[in-house]
């Protein structure tokens, strides 16, 4: 392996912990899960249905566009589910991306299947489980369990999409977003073993994140704020790499 890659792989690295650092400063400001409204836990839950295998400001985007037209209104998707439900996919089959170029957008890549997660998550939470988002929080504040109860109660979502989740509304710092640039990374420094990525494998996943655990300790960091700023840094570097 030559030098100018050891020199890279370190220059990377050096960034990573410059970024963590920023994003752990301002942790402390940060709104707790606890403070937030039923609608905006919803919201941000269902930000991260509509993100698997998604990229994230797409999902926001359409997440943003069905709470406007009121989509996401509780009330009217337990009541008319099938109604919503189709509404719901017929705007996610629209360019509603914000445009990259001109005016074109970008149509969401899985109208159908997300639209149809979206109204049984509902229906399992609030009608089924007659509870709500704040209540299985408050149940299972350990992140691993909470982690777990999400995968179980929400359809459409994994460890990946759970953990972000609980990462956004400020819920834990002790769970990883394992998405391809972390993986990059941790391949890089050769922190990933070889084993298959996740790929539907709840094991696997805990396997890399352990991993990922172990390095965050060595490092001082949070596993949420170290998790972040490799996914900052490596998006950047990817970018740059495309341009």
């Amino acid at each position: 392996m030559n030098q100018n890659y050891h020199t890279d792989i370190e220059n990377i690295e050096k960034a990573v912990i410059k970024v963590c650092n920023l994003i752990e400063a301002e942790e402390n400001y940060k709104i707790d899960w606890k403070y937030y409204p039923e609608k905006q836990l919803w919201f941000e839950l269902v930000s991260c249905i509509l993100g698997s295998r998604v990229r994230f400001e797409t999902a926001k985007a359409c997440t943003h566009h069905l709470k406007k037209l009121g989509l996401l209104n509780l009330s009217n998707i337990l009541k008319n589910p099938r109604k919503i439900e189709n509404k719901m996919k017929k705007e996610l089959r629209k360019p509603i991306y914000p445009p990259l170029v001109g005016k074109i957008g970008n149509k969401y890549r899985f109208p159908n299947s997300r639209s149809t997660h979206i109204i049984k998550t509902a229906i399992e939470i609030y009608t089924n489980s007659g509870t709500t988002i704040k209540n299985i929080l408050r149940k299972h504040q350990n992140s691993r369990e909470a982690r777990d109860i999400l995968i179980k109660k929400c359809y459409g979502i994994g460890p990946k999409q759970a953990s972000l989740f609980l990462r956004n509304i400020s819920f834990c710092n002790s769970l990883a977003i394992l998405d391809s640039h972390v993986i990059r990374y941790m391949e890089s420094l050769k922190l990933k073993e070889n084993i298959p990525f996740y790929n539907g494998n709840k094991n696997n996943y805990l396997k890399q994140e352990n991993i990922l655990s172990e390095y965050a300790k060595m490092k001082k960091k949070s596993l949420a704020a170290l998790d972040l700023a490799i996914w900052v840094v490596m998006s950047l570097i990817q970018k740059e790499s495309i341009a």
